[in-house]
């Protein structure tokens, strides 16, 4: 695991606001979260409050997730949600799909949602969803349980739901043999 650094120490205000759009005062804003987002035990090497903030900030800032927390700060892939590909697990997330739902097969509900945002200045137009509010469309997927699986938050308001599926790691990592849909969602199965 790459060490974890931290930016508040090496970073100028200036190179601060360009990677997380505040300086280190307004980062301070960690200690009015730090209470609800401090890991309870020192187990499996948790992330501090300080990293979790900046890599939301980071995130915020930018857009992407992994490479720029990455490199920023040394946050390893295993620190984020990734979808189960091995067989037990997948195994187990059928069992609970079956157990509530009677469905078989069944690996995870998918669903998106938009997130408002400030319209952009460059290629605005992508951005208007069809209720003609700026937005980023965000692909999750969960399993019976309510644990996330996986997330898509890259794409523009006006791309649709099944465009962000075929072009998802989800798609491309996970054989999928039928994509069941309803107004309200869908279900994954392999």
């Amino acid at each position: 695991m790459a060490a974890r650094r931290n930016v508040l120490e090496t970073m100028e205000d200036c190179e601060l606001i360009k990677r997380y759009r505040l300086n280190r005062e307004g980062i301070k804003l960690v200690e009015l979260l730090r209470n609800a987002i401090t890991s309870p035990t020192n187990r499996n090497n948790p992330i501090s409050p300080e990293i979790k903030c900046l890599a939301t900030l980071r995130y915020l800032a930018t857009g992407k997730m992994q490479l720029c927390n990455a490199d920023d700060l040394g946050i390893s892939q295993p620190s984020f949600i990734r979808f189960p590909l091995d067989n037990q697990q997948l195994h187990r997330i059928k069992a609970n799909f079956m157990a509530i739902a009677g469905m078989p097969g069944v690996v995870g509900a998918i669903d998106g949602t938009h997130i408002k945002i400030i319209a952009p200045s460059k290629d605005e137009d992508v951005f208007v969803n069809r209720k003609k509010v700026h937005s980023i469309n965000t692909q999750i997927v969960f399993d019976a349980t309510f644990y996330i699986l996986d997330v898509v938050a890259k794409w523009p308001g006006s791309t649709h739901d099944s465009c962000i599926l075929m072009e998802s790691g989800l798609r491309q990592d996970v054989a999928l043999d039928t994509l069941s849909q309803s107004t309200t969602g869908s279900t994954v199965k392999v």
